[in-house]
């Protein structure tokens, strides 16, 4: 089984939270927004997977936009992110 797919069957419990491979992303100012989104997603039976979850990684997201000081990594990523989406629909 997968890394998701034993969460989906053993369900998020306090202590995932807790596990390195989220790089802390549960705790600090956007930790309830990042839980929501990482739940949503482990979840999700939508095709393709989490396209159901877009409004929570928004929200998730915007609240790194909030708080730069600590979301600087995440913040810049995204951006990068946005950019090559960007840069392919430009060469359609």
């Amino acid at each position: 089984h997968s890394a998701l797919g034993r969460l989906r069957q053993r369900g998020i419990r306090d202590s995932t939270w807790d596990c390195p491979c989220l790089g802390g992303m549960a705790d600090g100012p956007c930790g309830e927004e990042f839980k929501k989104a990482f739940s949503c997603f482990v979840f999700s039976e939508a095709e393709p997977k989490g396209i159901d979850c877009i409004e929570h990684f928004k929200h998730m997201q915007d609240c790194f936009r909030q708080h730069p000081d600590v979301y600087a990594d995440e913040i810049e990523a995204d951006e990068a992110a946005a950019a090559d989406v960007s840069s392919a629909q430009d060469k359609e």
